[in-house]
């Protein structure tokens, strides 16, 4: 009987399979230099807190300094150490986040009236983000199937006096049974390969193989299919990843749009990091200037991926 050949894993396997998506030793030495280091969060703060929060700083001679592409986001001040408490924490003023989640928030546009589900939504800073921007005239509902990972964004919402943001635990894939053609707007964060995450973790790295992105890019068409039939006539849904592969993010997109005549794949025009998809010299469905990349090399951000999808009257 013959043996049955182990697939490759850990570190080797790892960075084996992400040298095969750049064009040269040296970009991808670059991209894996800018992976491991440590990014520090920026500060989103509602605009009506602008003030406040911005004489606390004075106070603690702090530098006022706002990304050049969205101004109600404080950079984390230079030579402060991570995870020290900044003026306007204990008030909840502002939320500490990574600068490439404020994309798909934005791509998204959720505005007065709109009905929102966040499909995947802990650990909850991309819905409080949604829910200043519906500033109490829409409904948001964060959907989670994690009870522990509900249970955290429950007291995150309550801890900046949000009590009102619906949550959710259902399977994500299930929700259009009971809401068909139900949301006018639509956040899929998809689980993913989380690259960052895996790199920076030794156990998760010795446990890497590609069946976990092969696994992972199975259920993602699965989850933007049904979550699909969940979104009104007319609706607007937002995929995204803090992926790198484009196996959970080029093509699901592609398979997506083949297999779905009523979406329509919304060109990028909004002001922000990032560049155009990578096809890997595979011929897909769209134009790669209509999604949204984030190259953690390039951009100096951590890596994000955003698609941005209108749904046919």
């Amino acid at each position: 009987m013959s043996k049955k050949i182990k697939k490759p894993t850990g570190e080797a396997a790892f960075l084996a399979y992400y040298r095969t998506l750049f064009k040269n030793e040296e970009e991808f030495i670059s991209w894996e230099k800018a992976l491991r280091s440590q990014k520090q969060p920026i500060l989103r703060f509602h605009p009506k807190y602008k003030e406040e929060l911005k004489a606390l700083w004075k106070e603690a001679n702090l530098p006022w300094k706002t990304l050049n592409w969205y101004p109600h986001a404080l950079i984390w001040p230079e030579g402060t150490p991570p995870k020290t408490t900044l003026p306007g924490f204990e008030e909840r003023y502002f939320y500490a986040m990574n600068a490439s989640s404020l994309l798909p928030i934005l791509a998204l546009e959720a505005g007065a009236g709109d009905l929102v589900l966040d499909a995947c939504a802990a650990p909850g800073g991309k819905a409080l983000f949604i829910d200043d921007l519906l500033d109490k005239k829409g409904h948001l509902i964060a959907n989670d199937l994690s009870s522990f990972r509900r249970g955290r964004m429950r007291q995150i919402f309550q801890a900046y006096d949000k009590p009102h943001i619906e949550i959710w635990g259902q399977k994500a894939e299930t929700i259009f049974y009971s809401y068909p053609e139900y949301f006018d707007k639509i956040l899929i964060d998809s689980p993913c390969s989380s690259e960052k995450h895996i790199i920076q973790e030794p156990k998760e790295l010795q446990k890497w193989s590609y069946g976990r992105i092969k696994t992972l890019s199975k259920r993602q068409k699965n989850l933007l299919k049904a979550v699909w039939m969940a979104l009104k006539p007319g609706g607007t849904l937002v995929y995204s990843t803090c992926a790198v592969t484009p196996e959970e993010n080029e093509k699901v997109v592609d398979d997506f749009l083949r297999n779905n005549s009523d979406a329509k794949l919304q060109p990028w025009t909004i002001n922000t990091p990032g560049g155009p998809g990578v096809s890997l010299q595979e011929k897909l469905s769209f134009p790669m200037k209509n999604v949204r990349r984030i190259q953690p090399h390039q951009d100096n951000l951590d890596p994000m991926f955003v698609a941005k999808f209108v749904k046919n009257k």
